[in-house]
C-alpha cells in the first residue's frame, strides 16, 4: 500500500533541474544580456557622434558659405566704389576733351584710373563669385577708355571724336554696370540678413576665434 502510494507521489512530482543546469543557464543568459547591451551601447554611441558629426557640418558649410557671401558683397561694394571715381574721372575728361584744348592741357588733366580693387580681384578667390556680366563690362570700360585717351593724346583721334567715344563708354558704365552691380551687392546683404546675419558679424566672431 506504502509502496503504491510512493510510487503516486513520485509520478505527480514535477522532475527536478539540477542545480548545474541551472547556472549554466543562468550564466549564458547574463553573458547574452551583457553583450546585447554593449552591442547596443555602441551602437547607440556610433550614432549619436554621427548625429553630431552631420549636425558639426552643416554648420561649417552653412558659415563657409555664409562667410564667402560677405566677403563678396564686399569686393561688389568696393569694386563699385572704385569704378564709380574712374568714371567721374573720365566724364570730366570728357568734358575737357570736348573743348579741343591745347595738347599740354590734355596731358596735364590726363585721367588717372585707379585699379586697386580691380588687380587685387585677381588674387581674391571670391572674384569668380561675381557675375561674369560686371567683369567683362567693367574690363572693357578700362581697356577703351585708356586706348582712347592715348590716341587723342597722340592725335591719332581728334579731342572731340575722343570726348564722344568716352561719352558712350561712360554711359554704359554708368546706366548699366554700376546700378546692378550695386543691386547685386545688395542683394547679397538681405540674403544674409534673412539668415539673421548682419554684414561683419562673421567677420567678429571669426576673428574671436
Amino acid at each position: 500500500m506504502e509502496s503504491s502510494q510512493n510510487h503516486s507521489d513520485q509520478a505527480n512530482t514535477p522532475p527536478r533541474i539540477p542545480n548545474v543546469l541551472k547556472k549554466v543557464d543562468n550564466k549564458e543568459l547574463k553573458s547574452t544580456s551583457f553583450w546585447l547591451n554593449q552591442v547596443f551601447l555602441v551602437l547607440s554611441t556610433i550614432f549619436g557622434v554621427y548625429l553630431a558629426a552631420q549636425s558639426g557640418l552643416e554648420q561649417a558649410l552653412k558659415f563657409d558659405s555664409y562667410s564667402k557671401m560677405e566677403d563678396n558683397y564686399y569686393l561688389r561694394t568696393s569694386l563699385y566704389d572704385e569704378v564709380n571715381d574712374n568714371l567721374e574721372n573720365i566724364k570730366r575728361y570728357s568734358l575737357l576733351l570736348a573743348k579741343s584744348p591745347h595738347t599740354s592741357e590734355l596731358e596735364y588733366n590726363k585721367p588717372t584710373l585707379e585699379k586697386y580693387i580691380w588687380q587685387t580681384m585677381q588674387y581674391s578667390p571670391t572674384t569668380l563669385e561675381t557675375p561674369s556680366i560686371f567683369l567683362t563690362q567693367i574690363r572693357r570700360f578700362y581697356s577703351r577708355a585708356e586706348f582712347v585717351i592715348d590716341a587723342a593724346l597722340k592725335r591719332k583721334m581728334s579731342a572731340r571724336q575722343a570726348s564722344i567715344e568716352l561719352n558712350q563708354i561712360a554711359d554704359i558704365i554708368e546706366q548699366q554696370t554700376l546700378p546692378q552691380l550695386k543691386a547685386s551687392a545688395l542683394n547679397l546683404q538681405q540674403e544674409l540678413q534673412q539668415n539673421d546675419i548682419i554684414i561683419g558679424s562673421l567677420k567678429e566672431a571669426d576673428n574671436a576665434n
